[in-house]
């Protein structure tokens, strides 16, 4: 009986494990909608830039980085930059 109980608990961490990174695969997905749509607005505060730029990195990776969130941290700084200047 006591391998059942061990089954069945291997069975749950394995499920939690699977129900969180798909949360997690959502989050990402949510942020890089938000900071496209940030790109493509022209009309954005920095607040709101900055913001999507900490929560893409939050999601990005440590070791594995996501290449496209990379490139959108990027592109948002560049933005952010060109948002902070005075157009002369």
């Amino acid at each position: 009986m006591d391998y059942v109980y061990i089954f069945l608990f291997i069975l749950v961490l394995v499920l939690l494990l699977v129900g969180l990174n798909k949360l997690d695969a959502g989050s990402k997905k949510k942020y890089k909608r938000e900071a496209y749509k940030v790109l493509e607005d022209t009309g954005n505060d920095p607040k709101k830039i900055k913001d999507t730029i900490k929560s893409l990195r939050l999601y990005s990776g440590r070791w594995r980085k996501d290449k496209e969130s990379v490139q959108l941290v990027e592109r948002l700084q560049e933005k952010l930059g060109d948002e902070i200047k005075p157009n002369v």
